[in-house]
């Protein structure tokens, strides 16, 4: 097989855990792991490895993050996702369900307890996650930049308070009435 990203590179098996074939470039250090092999693989591991503990990792940015990639076993351009989640990386994915990671994106995924659940990145839920998480991050920036830390620190910690007040309603009654 011939490495989305590595000129004229041809793919190496690895073992890259116990259970887990993949392939190797050679040339980028990036990962091709099949469908099957990740599922297969999946299906052996015990139930607590399974349990979302993701935790923020970064991961390195490498020169072919945006790269086109064609699927090593179709031939096909594969689709990116965003991880998000506190990472701030993509991976490719085939319509043949195979996965390709950039070199260093296994290992972030794998400190932040992601790895057993790539499957969920590539989801309609995941996804709208993402945008979410990105949208309420422009928000937090903007709110930062024309109110500054300190009043947004309170505004934070004040909405913390309200949002479980049996009174909240009249608080809030009282700050729309500031002029």
């Amino acid at each position: 097989m011939q490495s989305p990203v590595g000129r004229h590179s041809t793919l190496e098996r690895i073992e890259l855990e116990p259970n887990l074939s993949a392939w190797r470039c050679p040339e980028s250090g990036g990962l091709w792991i099949p469908a099957e092999s990740y599922w297969r693989w999946r299906h052996s591991l015990p139930p607590e490895l399974l349990e979302d503990h993701s935790t923020a990792t970064p991961a390195p940015t490498g020169e072919y993050d945006e790269t086109v990639k064609l699927c090593p076993e179709s031939g096909t351009i594969m689709a990116r996702y965003r991880v998000g989640h506190g990472l701030q990386f993509r991976i490719d994915r085939s319509n043949t369900g195979g996965i390709w990671l950039d070199s260093g994106e296994w290992e972030a995924l794998k400190a932040s307890g992601l790895h057993g659940s790539i499957h969920k990145i590539f989801t309609a839920p995941w996804q709208q996650a993402v945008r979410d998480e990105s949208r309420d991050a422009v928000h937090r920036e903007q709110l930062l930049s024309r109110l500054g830390p300190d009043l947004v620190s309170k505004l934070e910690t004040l909405h913390k308070e309200l949002s479980s007040h049996p009174d909240r309603k009249l608080a809030l009654a009282y700050l729309q009435g500031i002029k």
